[in-house]
């Protein structure tokens, strides 16, 4: 249950980061500098992380990351 409650959504550990930083508002570019990924690779998380939690955009995909204490 605790890894439940940890991880929601069933999202994995580098999806949990890269949802953090969207809901602070981050870019994608700005994401990939942090985690030292390529844009293309935040962008393939992203679209993960929308198909998981049944949301279509960042906004929504932040409402979640509030919402579950990720934030």
């Amino acid at each position: 249950a605790d890894v439940r409650r940890r991880r929601p959504g069933g999202l994995t550990e580098r999806e949990i980061q890269v949802l953090r930083l969207v809901a602070a508002g981050r870019t994608n570019r700005a994401i990939a500098g942090e985690l030292v990924i390529s844009e293309h690779t935040v962008a393939r998380h992203l679209n993960n992380i929308f198909a998981k939690l049944d949301v279509s955009s960042r906004a929504a995909a932040t409402a979640y990351a509030y919402r579950h204490g990720l934030t």
